[in-house]
């Protein structure tokens, strides 16, 4: 039992750290959404390159947020007769969604994403929304990255969870 909680404290310290870090990512978001906005209105010459760039930023922002919205309990359920059920059983219901969904699908995700990114670098793909035409491969890179580290949040959930079902009380 020692060995669990220590892994699911690891991973829960690991994935709220990455989640403060990322969480940085509005800054540069919100700095060039002023710049581009006071350009556009006031100076009447916007740019070239703000709006793919904020896309990229807030894309980066939410994907990475998942594994952090996880550890924080901030995920919504909307499931009416979950909230109904006593709490041991509440914690065999997630270890069988995380066993027969969540896990096949974030590994899925995992997987695919990497092929499509690992396609993306091979091309160095652009991106075509604009003449600017900047690079996709880093932030593509970003979605595999996201998936993993929510599935490894999602162990330590699991851990809890299928301790829970078992003895009834907390890890």
């Amino acid at each position: 039992m020692r060995v669990l909680k220590v892994i699911t404290v690891s991973i829960d310290r690991f994935t709220d750290w990455c989640g403060r870090i990322f969480a940085w990512l509005v800054i540069p978001l919100m700095g060039i959404t002023v710049y581009d906005v006071f350009l556009r209105y006031f100076l009447r010459a916007p740019t070239k390159w703000a709006y793919e760039t904020t896309w990229m930023l807030y894309a980066a922002l939410f994907m990475l947020g998942g594994a952090y919205c996880l550890v924080k309990k901030g995920h919504i359920s909307v499931d009416i007769f979950y909230k109904r059920l006593a709490p041991r059983k509440q914690a065999i219901y997630q270890v069988l969604i995380y066993l027969l969904l969540f896990f096949p699908l974030i590994a899925l995700l995992t997987y695919k994403g990497a092929d499509w990114v690992t396609r993306s670098w091979a091309i160095q793909e652009k991106s075509y929304l604009s003449y600017w035409r900047p690079l996709v491969y880093p932030v593509k890179t970003v979605l595999p990255v996201a998936f993993f580290l929510f599935g490894f949040q999602a162990v330590s959930e699991f851990i809890r969870n299928l301790v829970f079902a078992i003895k009834g009380r907390e890890l």
